[in-house]
């Protein structure tokens, strides 16, 4: 920890959930490129997104936020958004059904980084006082949160392209609203997630219990 500021700066930490979060990004943006080239549309094949470059994937509005947001967590958090051009109208079967598809496999992906990041946890005897240790099981916990969250039906969240899968063109209509202020819907869960406890509610009821499945020896 670097504590030359009042009351301790975490520099390392806020390296690391930089890092990962980098990392847990591109995996999951590179999930949707390649499920959609699959699919039968290579726009993002086209544009640039069949790369490892985190900073294909994000543009420099995520990316201030990730840094702004690891500082003002000192890392013990952060967060940060990455995006993938498709074109539905390429995919099979169906635009519909293919970009649900599309949209599902990013935090699919991020359950299997996770589930990845375990094995040595679960099978090498690593310190628990250690750098290494401490890097993946913030690894870990930080893709199944992106999963979870991702997973959720606000837009423009993963979740609910996947929702619009299984609804009618009426059910969309009407709930063009939710589409249109689902932006907003977001930001006012981070302004008052601490009074409204939503974020401890998805740690405590699918982050927690999935890392403890991953990981029991760690996450007890």
């Amino acid at each position: 920890m670097f504590s030359g500021f009042s009351g301790g700066f975490d520099f390392e930490g806020i390296l690391k959930e930089i890092i990962i979060i980098l990392i847990a990004i591109t995996w999951h943006e590179l999930a949707h490129a390649l499920t959609a080239n699959y699919l039968g549309d290579d726009t993002p094949k086209r544009m640039g997104h069949f790369s490892l470059n985190p900073f294909r994937h994000m543009d420099q509005t995520g990316v201030l936020l990730l840094f702004l947001s690891a500082i003002s967590f000192n890392g013990a958090g952060a967060f940060a958004f990455g995006f993938t051009p498709v074109n539905e109208r390429n995919m099979r079967p169906n635009p519909k059904t293919g970009g649900g598809i599309v949209a599902v496999a990013g935090p699919i992906s991020n359950v299997i980084l996770a589930a990845l990041i375990a094995i040595p946890l679960d099978f090498l005897n690593l310190d628990p006082t250690s750098g290494v240790f401490d890097f993946l099981t913030r690894a870990l916990y930080l893709n199944l949160f992106l999963a979870v969250f991702n997973i959720i039906p606000i837009p423009p969240l993963d979740g609910w392209r996947v929702l619009e899968t299984f609804l009618s063109p009426r059910t969309l209509y009407d709930l063009r609203a939710v589409k249109q202020y689902g932006p907003l819907i977001l930001l006012a869960l981070f302004l008052f997630g601490s009074q409204l406890h939503f974020f401890d509610y998805i740690d405590a009821t699918f982050v927690q219990p999935l890392a403890h499945l991953l990981a029991p020896n760690v996450f007890a």
